[in-house]
């Protein structure tokens, strides 16, 4: 009888001995596990700050295209253009250099297309002389004349701050600007004048 009190006693002293060691366990998981999910909070407020210091710089970008418009240019004939003229229109700005033989073998098209461009549009040209290579502004003038595009219109990005703001850096290179103004779509490349119409009639 003694011997059987005995071995239950040992046994409720050992099954709350396991019980005490497991509730210790549970309770050092559960502070690692805090740890671990204020670490990770932490961590992913991090990354939402960084998305939203990301989204301000871009709409901060996006306002800047905007001001865009107001940008001057001059023709090769010397008279000064802004693109806050052709508002209400949507405009086509091919972006180009006299040493960019990809660029040479458009002009006939880009020439064609400015000639009898889609309706309420507009189709323009844009050189940055002294910039990327490009001839100085005399040269420059001096080549074109002999070339047989006669009408091509043909904007003077002095200095090239139009082509530092869009983020241009090579040739050719378009940019699409919708009938509020807004340059909506900036593409490296060659285009052809199929999908430059295609893309001015969706804007």
């Amino acid at each position: 009888m003694k011997t059987k009190l005995m071995i239950a006693l040992f046994s409720t002293l050992l099954l709350g001995a396991c019980q005490n060691s497991q509730m210790g366990m549970d309770t050092k998981d559960m502070k690692e596990t805090t740890e671990m999910m204020s670490s990770m909070s932490g961590e992913k407020m991090d990354k939402m700050d960084n998305m939203s210091s990301k989204d301000e710089k871009m709409d901060k970008k996006m306002g800047e295209m905007d001001d865009m418009t107001q940008s001057t240019f001059t023709t090769l004939d010397g008279k000064e253009v802004s693109l806050a003229d052709y508002k209400g229109k949507k405009v086509y700005l091919k972006f180009w250099a006299s040493w960019c033989p990809i660029c040479l073998a458009g002009l006939a098209d880009i020439n064609q297309l400015a000639d009898m461009p889609p309706k309420d549009a507009v189709v323009l040209t844009v050189i940055a002389p002294g910039v990327n290579r490009e001839k100085n502004l005399d040269d420059f003038k001096e080549w074109f004349s002999g070339l047989e595009y006669k009408t091509l219109p043909v904007l003077v990005d002095n200095n090239g701050q139009f082509l530092k703001k869009l983020g241009i850096v090579g040739y050719p290179s378009s940019a699409f600007i919708d009938a509020n103004g807004k340059v909506v779509r900036v593409q490296p490349g060659h285009v052809t004048n199929e999908d430059i119409v295609k893309t001015l009639e969706t804007l």
